[in-house]
């Protein structure tokens, strides 16, 4: 039952394989041709057996084996006639597996190209394919539990590949074919490895990544674990990071370094740039994620790296992996941190070295960890994207789609200047812009689309020392001066500028400080402080946040400053305005020193002129009392605008246009009386007009004349002055008493 003959059509001997799966059919084929053979060996079919068909060994069994000679207990010898079976398939696939490379029809193989590419011997080979069929034919797993003695070990074990491959392995001056552990490429790439691979109970499981190569489905990106996938950029991205490309690729062309090391605090940079090097070697770019990877099992850690290096023998790639940042203060890490870190390098350097490429890594801060240093471990750094390269990213993303337009009020120019952010920022701000702009009846990105997407995406904490401000002012909602909005335009053009003019006449250069805009806005309460500050974020289309002045502040030492710094740390991961209102309760003017806490108050007032003056970003300060600010940050701010009551033409344009169009009025109300006869801030007379509306409309009536005096009333004894009838003039008669 185990003839050539009976398994192969010897006619087929010469014609190559036509269709996929076929030579692995076969090799099936001559792993049935030998089971069977061994079956009858084992007693298939016959009244005295060799051993136990379940779990119970009796007597009788127990006596029917030692009548046996000592030599031949449970020995398994070469079979000579299934050898030469044996020896006749393996000729006959290889054959026809020769006859279809000449073909040019590699492809349809299955086993030729690992036996090629691994350098499989017959027992590494049948150690595949008993592995294989177990978990592709369940007949197989009943086959398996009766050698084994065991119905429940349906999956083949290392005696049992030995017991098979000595059934077909002639030796000289020995019948039998000494067992040997398997190699350790086979639990590499092929087998999952357990936790004793010698002894002969080891089950032989396939790799699920080799399985399904094998079976011809379509590989999980990844592994069954997912930890790594290949990353492909979108077709058509051009290449934003020439030279920074350019010296990578110098690197893993190189061949002298295991790693490599990108310093950049942004993913799709590194991996744009690692994308385009990998593509310059003609490789792929797998992405590793360590910290998934090192949360697995022990058991599954070992699939994973087994489907991971399968992926490198066959088609090689560059890994990239982003190196896990360590907390702790002053860079000193703590114990657990250093093990996770050492547990990290000697992941890496096992795959480094399995099939040599260049191991990538990315590290979440912009600097280089010593632990680099010691391993000889090369450092490219990846500069942030000039003003111009922004622009450049800006117009790529938001114009790739033909059907959707920009709308007129998007300056990229503008955008590009007054965000300094990442390649990835600016891409993802873009895509989710646009995506907002197809929902619409006409697609169009308008700036408020590309202004939410930024903030989304720049999510700042403060802990609570300062809140985000949404902006709903502009120039048309305040009143001032032409001067004073001459400066407030002024320090917006600055700040919308100061890149490209910056470094196109080297301004940039010359700064001993940072390169951001400060702007004092003083004047009595109520003159438009906070609404100008709003005016300034709608107009740069930046996120306006204020401060809280009140938590910033400590009686204990040195927590003043480390609120300070908190603030500013947090603004400089992200493009922010800091609103401090009230600002004088800072930056009041330092005293002689007579107490120690003169001194630290001292102290806080020049930290936080120096953390003004590092900040790249723009500050906004508010004071009523100008006289009270200390002079040597007067003389440092970069422009200071003075907001002060308005005259009767302001008052009168404040009137008649502070309540919104839709704010139904009566006719003929005389604004131009209360303008003359009030003298008023602008927010006393928004409360004033937004109190009359509330009273017009809980009488369910259009807002007139008797409801704005009545509001007036209410306001002028809310701020204690003395309201004078004779003031009111004709409209006295609406006072209440």
């Amino acid at each position: 039952m185990y003839e050539f003959s009976d398994y192969f059509q010897k006619e087929l001997r010469d014609q190559p394989y036509r269709a996929p799966g076929e030579e692995l059919e076969d090799y099936l084929r001559l792993l049935d041709m030998i089971l069977e053979s061994y079956l009858e060996f084992r007693g298939l079919g016959t009244q005295k057996k060799l051993f136990s068909r379940g779990l119970v060994i009796t007597e009788t069994e127990m006596g029917s084996y030692f009548e046996m000679p000592p030599y031949y207990r449970e020995r398994d010898i070469c079979d000579p006639v299934l050898s030469e079976a044996a020896e006749e398939a393996f000729g006959y696939i290889s054959g026809r597996a020769e006859r279809t490379e000449e073909a040019g029809a590699g492809d349809l193989l299955r086993i030729a190209p690992l036996k090629k590419r691994f350098e499989l011997d017959r027992t590494e080979l049948f150690a595949v394919l008993l592995a294989l069929s177990a978990g592709i034919d369940r007949r197989y797993e009943r086959i398996f539990g009766f050698l084994q003695d065991d119905i429940t070990k349906g999956t083949p074990t290392l005696g049992l590949l030995f017991s098979l491959v000595c059934r077909i392995t002639k030796r000289e001056g020995a019948e039998q074919a000494e067992p040997r552990p398997l190699d350790e490429k086979m639990y590499r790439y092929f087998l999952v490895p357990g936790e004793d691979t010698e002894a002969l109970n080891t089950p032989l499981v396939l790799n699920p990544s080799m399985r399904r190569m094998l079976l011809g489905l379509p590989d999980r990106d990844g592994g069954e674990e997912g930890t790594f996938h290949v990353f492909r950029e979108e077709e058509g991205i051009p290449l934003f990071f020439e030279e920074s490309a350019r010296e990578l690729s110098r690197v893993l062309g190189g061949g002298r370094y295991a790693c490599c090391y990108l310093e950049s605090s942004d993913a799709d940079t590194v991996q744009h740039v690692a994308y385009r090097a990998a593509a310059e070697q003609e490789t792929e770019l797998l992405l590793l994620d360590l910290k998934a990877h090192m949360d697995l099992s022990r058991a599954r850690q070992q699939e994973a790296l087994s489907a991971l290096f399968l992926k490198l023998k066959l088609s090689g790639g560059i890994v990239l992996a982003r190196f896990p940042e360590i907390d702790g203060e002053n860079g000193a890490a703590s114990e657990k941190d250093r093990s996770l870190v050492s547990k990290y390098w000697k992941l890496l350097e096992r795959i480094s070295a399995e099939a040599k490429p260049s191991v990538v890594l990315l590290y979440g801060e912009a600097r280089e960890p010593g632990v680099l240093a010691v391993r000889a471990v090369p450092a490219l750094r990846i500069p942030a994207p000039s003003v111009s390269l922004r622009m450049e990213i800006w117009n790529h993303f938001l114009t790739r789609r033909e059907e959707v337009r920009i709308a007129e009020n998007v300056v990229i120019p503008d955008l590009s200047d007054c965000y300094e952010i990442s390649y990835g920022t600016i891409r993802h701000a873009a895509i989710q812009a646009i995506a907002e702009a197809e929902l619409k009846e006409e697609p169009v990105v308008e700036r408020a689309d590309i202004l939410e997407a930024l903030r989304q995406l720049n999510q700042v904490s403060f802990s609570g020392l300062a809140t985000y401000v949404k902006p709903v002012y502009t120039w048309e909602d305040i009143t001032m001066a032409d001067s004073q909005r001459e400066v407030l335009k002024a320090a917006c053009d600055r700040y919308r500028l100061r890149n490209r003019v910056g470094e196109a006449w080297g301004l940039k250069k010359r700064n001993a400080y940072g390169n951001g805009v400060s702007l004092l806005l003083y004047g009595p309460p109520g003159t438009g402080k906070t609404m100008a500050a709003q005016v300034v974020g709608n107009e740069l289309g930046v996120p306006l946040y204020r401060v809280d002045i009140s938590r910033i502040f400590s009686k204990y030492i040195g927590e003043t400053e480390k609120n300070l710094s908190m603030i500013f740390d947090a603004a400089s991961k992200a493009d922010v305005i800091l609103f401090f209102d009230e600002a004088d309760a800072l930056f009041a003017k330092r005293t002689e020193v007579s107490s120690s806490n003169d001194k630290y108050s001292n102290s806080e007032t020049a930290f936080l002129l120096q953390k003004i003056e590092e900040y790249d970003g723009m500050s906004i300060l508010a004071t009523n009392h100008y006289n009270n600010f200390d002079s040597a940050f007067v003389r440092r701010i970069t422009y200071a605008v003075h907001l002060d009551n308005p005259d009767e033409e302001a008052r009168y344009l404040l009137w008649s246009t502070i309540l919104p169009k839709e704010a139904e009025l009566e006719e003929n109300i005389d604004f131009r009386f209360f303008a003359k006869q009030f003298e008023l801030s602008g927010s006393n007379i928004k409360s004033i007009l937004y109190a009359a509306a509330y009273m017009a409309g809980a009488e369910g009536k259009v807002i007139g004349t008797e409801h704005i005096v009545r509001a007036l009333q209410y306001e002028y004894k809310k701020l204690g002055r003395l309201v004078e009838r004779s003031a009111f003039g004709p409209y006295a008669f609406y006072l209440n008493a």
